[in-house]
């Protein structure tokens, strides 16, 4: 490449490997998840010692990980479990770092003798229709007498709830109305193709990589002065700086490694605001929230309490607790 064209504004160092800098967002809890796992932390250390744990629909395995992390750090000796849905349905369970996966989904059906566990955890709403009754039942049947059910739902128009909301947004700005990777990807082919222009038409070749790294920056300044108020700043700013690592090493990255780094980008983004509205969707509003709590009363289930779940020193609502026994 000639030394002569415009470089973007940023300038970071590549990386050793000479690919470019990974990139991913923030799980989508957003930036309350150690307010949630501080919470199940006091929730799992009322436990006693020995107790069976079952965590239903356990996703990314937040809980089953607190739990055994509260069960070393007291010589607790829990025996945890994590029952989710996975490719490998009815596969034996498979026991990794004390915890013991089912690859199975959770109906009304389970693999485990009545009265067996302790506490049953979920960070998810069961349907408030006819379907969840026998579940619920289910759950009543493997949890011992005076064993603890204990469920978070993320509240419909709380913060977590909002801030994925914000996030969906900024993704759908980033992609299109700013165009900040169709521009990227623009200036780079542009880029690639300059040196053989050059020799037929040196004026249009300049002035075509010009116009298309000015239009690249022009959208990176237009997402800098719309970023700062969104939930999650540093995500665009990690976009940027993961072009501006493959624009310095574009002379020893061809151009369809760049345009597989860029592909791979919006794949991640997609992915995870494809994330986030899921969390969204499984929102819970106050009504429906203590619906649920008839329905683990009407499943067998004693002193059913659903409360606010809310940051301590703000007072957000994040979602609702519900406890029974």
């Amino acid at each position: 490449m000639r030394s002569h064209l415009r470089q973007p504004e940023q300038h970071l160092p590549a990386t050793q490997d000479g690919a470019a800098a990974a990139y991913s967002l923030p799980a989508p809890d957003l930036g309350h998840s150690e307010v949630v796992h501080d919470s199940w932390r006091d929730y799992f250390r009322s436990l006693p010692a020995g107790a069976r744990l079952l965590d239903i629909a356990t996703g990314i395995d937040a809980l089953s990980l607190i739990a055994r992390e509260v069960s070393r750090e007291r010589s607790r000796g829990f025996e945890v479990h994590s029952l989710d849905q996975a490719s490998t349905l009815n596969a034996p369970p498979l026991v990794l770092d004390g915890i013991r996966f089912h690859a199975r989904r959770y109906d009304e059906t389970t693999p485990f003798d009545d009265a067996y566990f302790d506490a049953v955890t979920g960070q998810w709403a069961p349907p408030d229709d006819g379907t969840a009754a026998s579940g619920l039942m289910e759950l009543r049947r493997i949890l011992k007498p005076g064993g603890r059910a204990r469920f978070i739902f993320h509240a419909a128009g709380g913060a977590t709830y909002e801030q994925c909301l914000g996030r969906i947004q900024a993704v759908d700005m980033l992609l299109g109305e700013f165009q900040l990777l169709a521009h990227a990807r623009r200036m780079f082919e542009v880029a690639f193709t300059h040196e053989t222009a050059l020799r037929r038409d040196v004026l249009r070749s300049a002035l075509l990589a010009f116009e298309s790294q000015r239009r690249y920056l022009d959208a990176v300044q237009q997402m800098r002065m719309w970023n700062p108020g969104t939930p999650n700043p540093k995500a665009a700013e990690q976009v940027v700086q993961l072009i501006d690592s493959c624009w310095q090493r574009r002379q020893v990255l061809s151009l369809a490694e760049i345009m597989a780094h860029l592909d791979r980008l919006e794949e991640r983004l997609r992915a995870a605001q494809a994330r986030l509205r899921a969390v969204c969707a499984l929102a819970v509003d106050e009504t429906r929230a203590h619906r649920i709590g008839r329905l683990f009363k009407a499943a067998g289930f004693d002193n059913v309490k659903v409360r606010p779940f809310r940051l301590p020193v703000e007072d957000l609502l994040l979602g609702w607790d519900l406890v029974a026994a």
